[in-house]
């Protein structure tokens, strides 16, 4: 969860009004959250909310690269991490891997798992900032919300879910 306050860059004095977003991420080691850069952009207030409780606990964000739209965050507060475990990091899936693509879409309070397959390994354009860089796509669903998610191939993280085609069906890409 998301509190966010864009500058207005045609108006630089001013600053656009106050919102909010909601996105996915997940533990990775050394009590730390990896997840979208464009999923804290311009962050005032970042909470983290564990699945299966409804406390949210105000997270820190640590690093964000936006030019590989990706963000690590942590929370301070030791009660989060009671219970979690962190994923563990595997390779570039190849073609026709299968992959699950887990996170929590706009629409629903449940996590969500679609599972794909990549049909594409190369360099493509981040909507996020332009740049060109590493990217796989997949048949699986990633809708708003999902962004930030985890993309599994046999227990381990081979992608983050970063965006979706527009106009084009089930057709989503990982970094």
């Amino acid at each position: 969860y998301c509190t966010y306050t864009e500058p207005h860059f045609s108006l630089p004095w001013q600053m656009k009004r106050q919102d909010s977003a909601t996105s996915s991420g997940f533990v990775i080691s050394e009590k730390r959250i990896l997840g979208n850069a464009h999923g804290v952009a311009f962050h005032s207030v970042v909470r983290i909310r564990k699945h299966g409780t409804a406390k949210k606990y105000i997270a820190k964000v640590l690093h964000v690269g936006h030019e590989c739209d990706l963000a690590m965050l942590t929370v301070e507060d030791d009660e989060f991490w009671n219970g979690l475990h962190p994923l563990r990091l595997g390779g570039v899936p190849q073609l026709q891997d299968m992959i699950n693509v887990v996170g929590y879409p706009t629409g629903g309070d449940n996590i969500s798992v679609t599972q794909g397959i990549v049909s594409r390994v190369g360099v493509g354009k981040y909507s996020h900032t332009e740049e060109c860089l590493l990217a796989v796509q997949i048949d699986a669903a990633i809708n708003a919300g999902n962004s930030g998610g985890p993309a599994i191939k046999r227990n381990r993280v081979v992608g983050v879910a970063f965006e979706t085609l527009d106009d084009a069906e089930n057709i989503g890409y990982i970094i």
